[in-house]
């Protein structure tokens, strides 16, 4: 999880980052009906692996995600980065020694993938504890939003899903696993890089 140069604060580099992905989201005309929103999702990972940032929808039976990826390339690194935030790919645009883009696509999703998300949404606690986000350089933020008729409600933030609260009488399983798990779910469906 990797935050913005001398910000100990990672909810409000969250909040600006996902401004960013939905402003570029909307400049190319990513523009799902607000209605047709399940739920969205970022991603911050560490390690190389995709950040990203989608919106789960469904519309006339069919489910997609629409979706924005941070991509860097630096003349220091002979790979491209992507696990770097929105913020910074945008910024670095035109740098000189560093180029920055954001990739918009959209793609079709399995429906089992949302259901089941859905469904460990509702297990957990309408209370968390603070804990469940460490902004540390290897941990992996991730933010989910699940929406009702355009509107957000219930919010699932985390870097570790084993300290996430469940309802007393949820029955737990492995919806641990399956949340630490799901940027990798998402990231095969959406691709690293281009």
């Amino acid at each position: 999880m990797r935050l913005s140069e001398n910000s100990s604060d990672w909810l409000s580099d969250y909040l600006r980052d996902i401004k960013t992905a939905n402003r570029e989201l909307a400049e190319k005309n990513f523009n799902p009906d607000p209605a047709d929103v399940i739920c969205d999702i970022y991603v911050l990972p560490s390690h190389n692996h995709q950040t990203f940032y989608g919106k789960l929808t469904a519309d006339r039976g069919f489910y997609k995600i629409i979706y924005a990826k941070a991509i860097q390339n630096s003349m220091w690194f002979s790979e491209p980065i992507y696990m770097y935030r929105f913020e910074e790919a945008k910024r670095f645009e035109d740098h000189p020694m560093k180029k920055g883009r954001i990739i918009c696509r959209a793609k079709m999703m399995d429906k089992a993938l949302i259901n089941r998300l859905l469904i460990t949404s509702e297990k957990l606690a309408n209370k968390q504890s603070p804990d469940a986000v460490i902004p540390e350089p290897d941990s992996v933020f991730t933010a989910v939003r699940i929406y009702e008729n355009g509107s957000i409600k219930r919010k699932i933030l985390y870097t570790d899903s084993e300290k996430l609260a469940f309802r007393e009488d949820a029955e737990k399983g492995d919806a641990s696993e399956f949340l630490a798990n799901l940027y990798l779910a998402i990231e095969k469906i959406i691709g690293i890089g281009e």
